[in-house]
């Protein structure tokens, strides 16, 4: 479990940067754990090592640089384990880098890749069940960079106008920050996606919040739609095409079924179901 929880910090490097349309090319990192004298301490240190080592090794990313931070504790413990990543990477045209938010009324919204609906180590869980454990998700490197070449392809084709990985908080965190905006953004814009034929067999939960690894949220103009599935499918990356951009300050609305798993909007947002 600590091998592969560290391990995804630098999967979702890869991906926010293969999300601009980048190639990842290196990484330096900041490794924060308690006494290392503590058997379980340095055990987690350890597995931190080999994780991040096994995904350099997979996206050819090697570390350039990097600091450790150890006897990080207080009388009531050592902090818990703390690896922090920071990758670079190469956008061959920046004329071609695609921005994180909704900007357009009427794109079409797909999520590239699958989810099982792991919760486990998730943030809803923490932050809405107050229960911080269970087995995190699943890692899948050559999922990772099938998504990757989805992304950085679909850039520089000019196919993709927005992309937002899904990570901390899941489907629905993701769907939310794009709609929030980008930089200076005073309003934000609505969106709208039915989920009914996504993820069949995960209940909402698993689908809004899960956090498993390999998706992304993208946007693209109706006439760019179908060769981003194309591509995606080329790839071996599930592609979920059912959503719409809204207009300026409106409404994040999901819906499975006949029902609304998610509503919110600013101010007076709404949240159903799930929680």
């Amino acid at each position: 479990v600590q091998f592969r929880t560290h391990e995804a910090k630098h999967r979702e490097a890869a991906r926010n940067i293969a999300c601009t349309g980048a190639t990842p090319l290196g990484i330096t990192d900041c490794l924060n754990f308690g006494n290392p004298d503590r058997p379980e301490v340095f055990f987690q240190f350890k597995e931190a090592c080999r994780g991040i080592a096994e995904a350099c090794r997979a996206f050819d990313t090697p570390v350039t640089g990097g600091n450790v931070s150890l006897y990080n504790e207080s009388p009531t413990g050592a902090i818990d384990p703390t690896p922090a990543v920071g990758m670079l990477g190469l956008l061959e045209n920046i004329e071609r880098r695609v921005p994180s938010a909704f900007r357009s009324t009427g794109d079409r919204i797909i999520v590239l890749g699958a989810t099982a609906g792991a919760l486990g180590g998730s943030a809803y869980w923490a932050e809405v069940r107050g229960f911080i454990g269970g087995a995190p998700a699943r890692v899948d490197l050559e999922a990772e960079r099938a998504l990757q070449r989805v992304l950085i392809g679909g850039a520089a084709r000019g196919l993709i106008r927005s992309a937002h990985d899904c990570s901390t908080g899941g489907l629905a965190v993701a769907l939310a920050e794009a709609c929030i905006g980008g930089p200076y953004s005073t309003s934000g814009m609505g969106a709208t996606i039915d989920l009914t034929g996504y993820a069949g067999g995960v209940d909402d939960e698993g689908v809004l919040y899960g956090e498993d690894g390999a998706r992304a949220v993208i946007k693209c103009g109706a006439g760019e739609e179908q060769a981003l599935l194309t591509l995606a499918r080329a790839s071996g990356v599930p592609a979920y095409s059912d959503g719409r951009v809204g207009g300026s300050g409106g409404p994040l609305v999901i819906t499975r079924g006949s029902r609304r798993a998610w509503e919110t909007g600013a101010p007076g947002g709404r949240d159903f179901g799930a929680c």
